[in-house]
């Protein structure tokens, strides 16, 4: 296998295509947890736009980054939104720090003090010309033109009574990070990501950085023009009853230019208390992101990292 299974968003929208394109987005959970999603609606342009804002943001003096870290934020957990650095977050425990950096933020709310809520301190227009406008601008379409219809029908796909997604996640909890790889070396452990499920837009390049461990090995995923990549989190596996897993995978970026990448994770609302079909699975959506994130912070690992060897 060379690429991963495509799912028309397109497609599951349109009467006439919607039956065949959930049978295959039913194959693609199942047999994969990862797909490209395709006719997905989101401008390129918008797209290459918080690329370049953000490869600008990354290009600053690391003491200019620095003065919007996870302190100067303000939020709960500290390390919820902002800047890391090289080395400053660690997803899995036998590798140490990743070689990457990132800048976290979410959907901002000035007066929520709920966990992850709250509003991102980012750089003025003058320091960092379009960063916060082009990644707030790229988190609007994605809220309202992706989440609401993908989200819908992977409920839906896993028996959840109809107008559970609208429900639970009006709004979502939002992970909504960049992140730069650098040239030659830049890595993100293996892991598992932790919510319901993460949409990644990226860049085409020709290198094949993102790798997915299917049937006992890593599988490289290479870039496709216009299209997003989709993974299950371990939320979705839980409200399966492990029907669907949560795939693992990693980044080990040898190309000759950084990559940055873009990736949302998407959890239900920070108040929620799910419980799966079969009532296997119980949990309070708060006690789960705080416990994967206190993980993280304590060089545990992202999701079921401890699982992976």
């Amino acid at each position: 296998m060379t690429t991963l299974p495509q799912i028309s968003l397109e497609n599951l929208a349109t009467d006439k295509t919607r039956a065949e394109e959930r049978k295959r987005l039913r194959m693609a959970c199942k047999d994969y947890g990862f797909f490209y999603l395709v006719q997905h609606g989101i401008p390129m342009e918008q797209i290459a736009r918080a690329i370049d804002a953000a490869r600008r943001f990354f290009a600053l003096p690391q003491s200019i980054k620095e003065r919007f870290g996870h302190v100067a934020q303000g939020i709960y957990p500290t390390i919820a939104r902002g800047y890391s650095p090289l080395h400053g977050e660690i997803l899995h425990p036998d590798a140490g720090g990743d070689p990457k950096e990132v800048f976290d933020l979410g959907i901002d709310n000035e007066g929520d003090r709920r966990p992850f809520g709250g509003s991102t301190l980012f750089p003025d227009e003058a320091l960092a010309p379009g960063f916060a406008r082009s990644l707030l601008a790229l988190q609007a379409t994605v809220l309202h033109g992706v989440i609401p219809q993908l989200g819908t029908e992977l409920a839906d796909l896993i028996g959840l009574e109809q107008g559970w997604f609208r429900r639970h996640f009006t709004p979502p909890t939002l992970g909504q990070r960049v992140i730069r790889y650098p040239a030659r070396g830049g890595t993100c452990a293996k892991h598992t990501d932790g919510g319901f499920f993460t949409l990644l837009l990226q860049e085409e390049l020709p290198t094949r950085s993102l790798q997915v461990w299917l049937r006992g090995r890593w599988i490289p995923v290479p870039s496709l023009p216009d299209s997003l990549v989709v993974n299950l989190g371990d939320m979705f596996q839980a409200l399966s009853d492990d029907r669907f897993k949560s795939t693992p995978h990693q980044v080990a970026h040898n190309g000759l230019s950084d990559r940055i990448s873009l990736p949302f994770f998407i959890y239900p609302d920070i108040d929620a208390s799910l419980t799966s079909r079969q009532r296997r699975h119980t949990f309070s959506v708060a006690e789960m992101m705080l416990g994967n994130m206190a993980s993280i912070e304590t060089g545990n690992g992202a999701g079921r990292a401890r699982e992976l060897q």
